[in-house]
C-alpha cells in the first residue's frame, strides 16, 4: 500500500508520522526508536498510529517502499526520447538526488531486506521486484549503449560492465556522503563522470 492508497483524511496524517520517523531515525538510529516514540514526537495518539502502523516493521517497511517506488518509477510517458548515454545520465542524476533526500530510508532498504526474507517473504517478494525491475531498466540502457558503440570499458580489459556494478557505484554515496562537504548537484557531477566516463567508456567532448 502506497500513500495513494490511503483514504484522504489519512494520508496526512501517515505522512506526518512518517516524516517525523525519519527525523528521529537520522538523528537516534534506527534500533532505539519505538513506535511510542515516534508517537511522541509527531504529537498523535500511539493508538492512532498503531492503528495505521501495527509494528515497527509496518512503519519501516511503508517508509522504505514507498521512497523504493519513487526511485524506481520510470520516466514520464511524454519524455523525449534519448540516446543511452542521456538516459544514462539522467539515472545518475536522478539516483543521487533522490540518494541525497532520501538517505535514511534508502540505508534502512538493505537491512530492511535481509529481515523481510527471512520473516514476511510477500513483501520482500515485493521490495525485491521492485529493485529488479529498476536493475534491468539500467540492463537494457547498458545493452543498447554498447550495440550502438558508445559503452565500452574504459580500462580496455574487455570486461563488460553490468548493472550491477552501476548500482553498487550509485549506491556507495550512502556509505561516505556528507552534505557539509558537497552539495547533491556537485555530487552528481562526481558520479556522473564515474558512472559514464570511467566506467562505461564514453568519450569525453
Amino acid at each position: 500500500m502506497t500513500t495513494t492508497d490511503l483514504a484522504a483524511p489519512d494520508a496526512p496524517f501517515v505522512l506526518h508520522v512518517l516524516d517525523t520517523a525519519v527525523q528521529l531515525f537520522s538523528r537516534h538510529g534506527t534500533t532505539g526508536v519505538s513506535l511510542d516514540a515516534v508517537a511522541a514526537a509527531a504529537g498523535v495518539d500511539p493508538d492512532d498510529l498503531r492503528r495505521v502502523f501495527p509494528t515497527w516493521l509496518d512503519l519501516v517497511y511503508r517508509l522504505v517502499v514507498d521512497r523504493v517506488r519513487l526511485l524506481t518509477a520510470a520516466e514520464p510517458a511524454n519524455t523525449a526520447p534519448a540516446s543511452p548515454v542521456e538516459q544514462m545520465r539522467r539515472l545518475v542524476r536522478r539516483h543521487i538526488e533522490h540518494s541525497c533526500r532520501y538517505r535514511v530510508e534508502l540505508t534502512l532498504r538493505r537491512s530492511l531486506l535481509r529481515t523481510l526474507r527471512a520473516i514476511s517473504p510477500p513483501r520482500y517478494r515485493e521490495l525485491s521486484l521492485l529493485l529488479r525491475a529498476y536493475h534491468d531498466r539500467i540492463a537494457r540502457i547498458i545493452d543498447q549503449g554498447r550495440t550502438d558503440g558508445v559503452f565500452t570499458p574504459a580500462d580496455g580489459s574487455g570486461e563488460p560492465v553490468t548493472a550491477t556494478t552501476v548500482l553498487d557505484t550509485l549506491d556507495s554515496t550512502l556509505n561516505w556522503y556528507d552534505p557539509s562537504i558537497m552539495t547533491p548537484q556537485q555530487l552528481g557531477d562526481v558520479y556522473e563522470d564515474l558512472v559514464l566516463h570511467h566506467l562505461l567508456g564514453v568519450a569525453r567532448r
